[in-house]
């Protein structure tokens, strides 16, 4: 083995290079040799594909290799995943260690360097040094190059820099005898020859594969320093046989899928199956990737439908878990109790599959969680010579560490995963680690409940998703009761484009319940029956005001019903509340909405469920009035006698009716009807119908039109007959010519809302990832200094971070609600508040050192947030704090209880 190479001023030794500079414990080895470190990275990559057959199949697959090749050219790779460090600015961020062989004054070197981007720039100056081979155009190669030294979470950035000045001759010289030295181990056939629109899809799941990797390989643990006295050859044993060890210890492999099991089996209860979950354990499953879309009625067992197909897929080998993404944090925490229940039962009895939420789960794989917070403590940046720090220099550690410690992204390493649409489309925005996040779903099933539910903005964004999804071999469900065929079209044609076909021009059938299957070569349409249980007609009535809803709650609740007021904003439904709380509805009145801190959100919505549940018991609710935002209008298993809401679009007020009389209950008693708070819809309104009624909610639903639609078509309909008519209800607002029933005065917000969501869908389309470009900076939109959203919104949130003052330290205000974890109790101290009515802090004087050392426990992921201090009120239960108003405003008054959340003063005393 040639491990060195001459030069003119002496020798170069490739094992002089440093790759991790961070020991454990101060007593051991100070520093891990780069040759090593880089096979220990190809060795978990080497090891993951070998013990995870779905990952090879598909990786080789979107490479158009068979495995073998496949697997050499993906190790290969790996491999050069640090190339860059052995450039002279790297080695020099660790002056203990710089290697002898570059006889430079090392006072001299600059280290302001990224190494990511100087592999990246070696491959391009200088691609022959690779060796690869030469059957595959070098643009090519660039591709995947560019996918492994990305692992840090972006493509690299070569637009600045200077390839000599950075490695110096002798670090081009050890870079290129490192290379060979690969060959002589990890060497490709040189008869290899990828196609590049193959490359451009395979580079995103070879840079998940290279993040993942990385973290393993970077862990102490299981890959210890070592005195660089072992040739490459056995090293390369070695370090297989350590990652065979951490891979599996990792948790990072799915965990195997139980064989078929019938619905009862499944779902552990005894009923039969309704229509659509009969049709989802029928339905056969075309070859390759598919897109199942599930239309069906509110209640009526679409997760449970899309959990048999999710695990039928996992069964024939198509997934290796599923991830649930849902509308809004409630409903996530509803769909992991519900995950609960039934992923036990999915998975084979010697199995530990792991089950995360997006936003708080506590159950992740204990393995795996504990060993990256083991591993992946935060260390120190490597000195950057008073540069920025460049997100490649953030220690793969470090990286990992942060990535655990924001729960919200955990669930895309789990066999089992529910959370927020937001985070699944990260996967598909120019966001850190977003590869990571895109393996996940990929090599899972997705599912994608409430679908009907998003703005233009971010229906393009899952048109993205599902587009990727396709392209890298996933399938994926999706589910709604209210889904608008002309978006039901939109998300098939993008699935189908992830599969290099063309968008059908067929017809789009009006039949519901409605099954439909999208894959290669198939587009079909499955009505399914209704279940004759589940069909019903709601008379629907019309309030004029506020008012006349608070009479119907009092007399509904004093006659012992279970009431739900729905408000269109989180002030309108505080206000409502304390109107009905000095009507004397005392103990019995309730609160819910989003502007509470996590901890308390969390155990309002426990509240909520258990009151109004589907386990809720009549002594329990009786006589009881929850008042709530949209929180509640959606996968959440909530049943109510009496139920009201303000006007919304028509969707919306399906998803409420859905509450109402969800559950057959002996003790129920009186007339099934909806109530509608809202103006008659004339056809003389004008432009300020709506806003009239509803200031705040104006701004809410902004599309005052298809309100005055709905308001028509409820009005006519005079009931929601379900499910024979939703379908009419909702092509009634949003089908082809209903702009030719609004009124004149209101026809100009139509046209205006059309606009908008042409412009929110220009806006997604230039923000998303293309996935016909592959992993690389392309001067688009991985160039941006600004974080791309996942939702466009007109009223911008800012994040306050609530916090008391104990005994001279800041303490976060959740501090009794985690075991010891700092990170977590931070975490759930969060509330959101409107950016036009809240600019920040306003700490006093003497709280700024405090609130400094408070603030030392945060990460840079957290710069942006807020630092609220409370104190005591003189209102009881109350606390009472400050922060800084918008532009001229000064400070703004804050109020925040655990039963109304926060409110914003000026307050009476």
């Amino acid at each position: 083995m040639q491990a060195n190479v001459n030069d003119a001023r002496g020798e170069v030794d490739i094992f002089s290079f440093w790759g991790k500079a961070q020991p454990r414990d101060g007593d051991g080895i100070k520093w891990h040799p780069l040759v090593y470190h880089s096979l220990d990275v190809a060795a978990v990559g080497h090891v993951l594909m070998n013990d995870w057959p779905e990952l090879a199949r598909r990786t080789t697959g979107l490479l158009g290799l068979p495995r073998p090749e496949g697997d050499r050219v993906v190790r290969f790779l790996l491999c050069l995943h640090d190339i860059g460090k052995f450039a002279k600015k790297f080695q020099a961020k660790a002056p203990d260690h710089f290697p002898t062989c570059f006889q430079d004054d090392l006072a001299r070197v600059a280290t302001a360097y990224d190494h990511a981007a100087g592999g990246m720039r070696l491959h391009r100056r200088k691609p022959g040094m690779f060796k690869l081979p030469e059957k595959t155009h070098r643009r090519v190669w660039r591709l995947l190059i560019s996918a492994v030294t990305g692992h840090h979470g972006a493509p690299p950035d070569v637009s600045n820099g200077d390839l000599v000045a950075d490695f110096g001759r002798v670090g081009l010289e050890a870079a290129g005898a490192f290379i060979e030295q690969m060959h002589g181990v990890l060497g490709l056939p040189a008869d290899i020859v990828l196609e590049e629109r193959q490359a451009r899809r395979a580079s995103f799941a070879i840079a998940g594969l290279a993040v993942l990797a990385d973290w393993i390989g970077s862990d102490q643990d299981w890959f210890p320093y070592r005195e660089p006295t072992e040739g490459i050859d056995a090293y390369w044993e070695e370090a297989v046989s350590r990652a065979t060890t951490a891979v599996a210890q990792a948790g990072a492999l799915p965990a195997e899928p139980r064989r078929m099991l019938t619905y009862p089996e499944l779902l552990g209860v005894k009923a039969s199956p309704s229509p659509m979950q009969a049709w989802a354990r029928d339905v056969d499953l075309p070859p390759g990737p598919a897109l199942y879309v599930i239309e069906d009625e509110t209640g009526s067992g679409k997760t449970e439908a899309a959990v048999l197909l999710a695990h039928r897929l996992m069964v024939s080998g198509r997934g290796s878990g599923f991830y649930v993404a849902l509308p809004t944090m409630a409903t996530a925490n509803a769909m992991f109790a519900r995950l609960e229940k039934v992923v036990r039962r999915m998975f084979a009895p010697h199995a530990a599959p792991s089950v995360a939420l997006a936003h708080g789960a506590r159950d992740m794989h204990e393995g795996f969680r504990a060993a990256v917070l083991r591993g992946g403590r935060r260390e120190r940046a490597y000195a950057d010579g008073g540069g920025s720090l460049e997100a490649s220099e953030t220690t793969a550690s470090t990286a990992c560490a942060a990535w655990i410690a924001d729960d919200r992204r955990r669930a895309f390493l789990a066999d089992a995963g529910a959370g927020t649409i937001d985070q699944a489309l990260l996967a598909v925005l120019p966001t850190r680690h977003q590869s990571l996040r895109l393996l996940g779903l990929a090599f899972g099933v997705l599912i994608l409940d409430e679908v009907h539910a998003y703005d233009a903005y971010m229906q393009r964004e899952m048109e993205t998703l599902l587009e990727f999804q396709a392209a890298l071999g996933g399938s994926a469900v999706l589910l709604s009761a209210t889904l608008p065929l002309a978006i039901r079209r939109r998300l098939a044609d993008a699935f189908s484009r992830g599969l290099g076909e063309q968008a059908s021009n067929g017809h789009d059938p009006v039949d519901y319940p409605l099954a439909t299957v999208c894959a290669a070569g198939v587009l079909d349409h499955h009505a399914v029956e209704a279940r004759p249980e589940r069909t019903r007609t709601l008379p629907v009535r019309f309030l004029g005001s506020s008012e006349e809803a608070f009479g119907e709650i009092d007399r509904a609740a004093s006659s012992g019903k279970a009431v739900l007021y729905i408000r269109n904003t989180v002030d309108d439904a505080v206000e409502a509340y304390s109107t009905l709380k000095a009507r004397g509805l005392g103990d019995r009145l309730h609160l819910f909405h989003a502007r509470y801190a996590l901890v308390d959100r969390l155990a309002t919505e426990q509240h909520v469920v258990r009151m109004f549940g589907k386990e809720s018991r009549g002594e329990d609710r009786r006589g009881r009035v929850l008042v709530a935002t949209q929180v509640v209008e959606q996968s959440l298993d909530l049943d109510f006698d009496v139920l009201i809401t303000d006007l919304a679009p028509i969707d919306l007020v399906i998803q409420r009716a859905g509450r109402l009389w969800r559950h057959d209950r002996k003790d129920r008693d009186g007339a099934l009807e909806l109530l509608v708070v809202g103006p008659q819809p004339s056809g003389s309104a004008d432009e300020k119908w709506y806003s009239r009624a509803f200031p705040r909610g104006a701004y809410v639903y902004p599309d005052h039109a298809r309100l005055w639609l709905t308001a028509d078509v409820l009005l006519r309909a005079g009931a929601i007959r379900s499910p024979t008519e939703l379908r009419t209800l909702i092509e009634a607002v949003y089908g082809d010519g209903v702009e030719e029933r609004v009124p004149d005065a209101l026809r100009p917000l139509l046209y205006d809302a059309e606009g908008r969501a042409g412009a929110e869908r220009g806006v997604a389309g230039t923000n998303v990832l293309d996935c016909s470009k592959g992993y690389v900076r392309d001067g688009g939109v991985w160039d941006s200094d600004v974080r791309t959203p996942t939702r466009l919104v007109d009223d911008p949130q800012v994040v306050l971070r609530l916090a008391l003052l104990v005994d001279g330290k800041i303490v976060p205000y959740a501090r009794d609600a985690t075991r010891g974890e700092r990170w977590r109790a931070w975490r759930l101290s969060e509330v959101s508040v409107s950016e036009r009515r809240v600019g920040g802090e306003a700490l006093v004087p003497g709280q700024v050192a405090a609130a400094q050392a408070a603030k030392a426990e945060w990460t840079r992921y957290d710069e942006d947030k807020s630092l609220v201090v409370l104190k005591e009120s003189p209102v009881d239960g109350c606390f009472d704090g400050t922060a800084a108003g918008r532009d001229e405003q000064g400070v703004v008054q804050l109020r925040y209880s655990r039963s109304e959340g926060l409110t914003l003063g000026p307050f009476g005393e």
